[in-house]
């Protein structure tokens, strides 16, 4: 198993600027990372890795499939002015938080190369005209 470490993500800027996120927590199967660039708690960049195992159970119950998330979410913060009726600048809030989730569902029979295919074809689609379409302007693949 790897050591946990930080991960460096660009963002898509016009001068690319890459983003640190550092270890926050770690236990059994789930990691979090942190990107502490904003001033606030509220408005970190965080990213997840969680690894659900396969549970037990008779016929219909049973459930042999790994589960494998990977979860970025980077919150906007409403935008305030200072000038309130106290002086004193009211607390930070979440506008929106752009999320994305990627979850893989493995069969606990699936080989090496079944694993490594998937992950590769998800990540090349990422990279498809149809998905960036989709994400960035909201165009159908029609």
């Amino acid at each position: 198993m790897a050591a946990i470490a930080n991960i460096v993500l660009a963002d898509a800027q016009g001068t690319p600027v890459n983003h640190t996120f550092e270890p926050a927590r770690a236990q059994a199967d789930y990691a979090l990372w942190e990107d502490r660039s904003s001033a606030y708690y509220i408005g970190y960049n965080k990213l997840s890795l969680t690894l659900k195992r396969p549970v037990g159970g008779k016929g219909n119950t049973a459930n042999r499939n790994l589960r494998c998330m990977v979860k970025l979410e980077t919150p906007k913060l409403e935008v305030v002015t200072n000038s309130t009726i106290s002086g004193i600048a009211p607390a930070p809030t979440v506008s929106y938080r752009p999320v994305v989730e990627t979850i893989y569902t493995l069969p606990e029979r699936c080989s090496l190369q079944d694993r490594k295919d998937i992950r590769k074809y998800n990540y090349n689609l990422q990279n498809n005209q149809f998905v960036i379409d989709l994400v960035e302007s909201f165009t159908s693949a029609y």
